[in-house]
């Protein structure tokens, strides 16, 4: 079994960038992620804002193994404040 990691520090930027843009609605990209030593992406991603909700699509290749990939959708959710 392999492994493999990814930076997660774009996705948590462009929550950011969403919220002062304040997109809630429809498809926007709001980043574009390329390979390099930081993930192990096999091309390059896009970080999108669909209906409110932060998204990345990602191909990664795995280490310690002769070959593989995995596909994978990564979803930001930010925990709702609550009041006391």
């Amino acid at each position: 079994m392999g492994n493999a990691f990814i930076n997660l520090q774009p996705l948590v930027s462009a929550a950011r960038l969403r919220e002062i843009l304040r997109v809630s609605s429809g498809e926007q990209t709001l980043r574009k992620v390329i390979p390099d030593s930081e993930n192990c992406l096999v091309r390059e991603s896009s970080i999108n804002c669909v209906n409110g909700a932060v998204v990345q699509n990602v191909w990664l290749r795995l280490r310690e193994v002769e070959s593989g990939e995995i596909e994978l959708t990564l979803k930001l959710i930010t925990p709702v404040a609550t009041s006391k």
